[in-house]
């Protein structure tokens, strides 16, 4: 570490994304944190999709991403996004994705909140993975997890997702790693999947921060 990072990590400490104690310069988390909820190992599979997060669904990790969901602790989400990227670049990487997208927010719930939290984690992640990032999918409305699987399973239900118009352009051929904070029942991305396939997508991935 050089003079000037030595003067900053003095006067501006890194400061773990999880508890907010100090870090070790350029390290996103505290060494009790990455002791105690250590990054998952290995990609899993969640309603037959590759999801790649980068912790397990955790108190502190909920915490973590609640600061950065509802409190606009945008630094956060960045220093999430990074390593987001990081773990799709080593374990996401022969999935071969050619574009980013996000999991849509109710258009009236975005315009309240003034962010979707999953868009700017796609931005992010898209800078470090050097991939763009696409707006193909909008959202009706709300359905908890288990009402979105069941919506999903029944015959002429309509999704709460659907593909916005000229997104057939957009996703025709392509691999699409589909972005989003917190991946649990894996309800959600199924359906989002779905749609992104109907609209053309060869394949689809997931990448969250964390998953339970």
């Amino acid at each position: 570490m050089g003079i000037l990072e030595r003067g900053k990590a003095l006067l501006w400490p890194e400061r773990c994304i999880l508890c907010g104690q100090v870090a070790a310069y350029g390290a996103c988390c505290c060494p009790r944190c990455r002791r105690e909820t250590p990054p998952l190992e290995g990609a899993l599979q969640r309603s037959g999709l590759l999801v790649v997060a980068v912790w397990p669904y955790e108190d502190r990790v909920t915490s973590a991403v609640a600061r950065f969901k509802f409190r606009g602790d945008k630094k956060a989400g960045r220093q999430m996004a990074r390593q987001m990227a990081q773990a799709w670049a080593e374990q996401g990487r022969d999935f071969g994705a050619d574009s980013l997208t996000f999991v849509p927010m109710p258009p009236e719930r975005e315009r309240q909140r003034g962010y979707n939290q999953a868009r700017l984690l796609a931005q992010w992640a898209g800078e470090e993975l050097n991939l763009p990032v696409l707006e193909l999918l909008s959202r009706e409305g709300v359905l908890m997890q288990h009402e979105m699987a069941a919506s999903f399973r029944k015959k002429g239900g309509r999704p709460v997702f659907r593909p916005l118009p000229g997104a057939e352009r957009k996703a025709a051929g392509r691999r699409i790693l589909l972005v989003d904070d917190i991946v649990t029942t894996g309800g959600t991305v199924q359906v989002c999947a779905a749609q992104l396939q109907k609209a053309g997508a060869e394949a689809v991935a997931v990448l969250a921060a964390a998953a339970g």
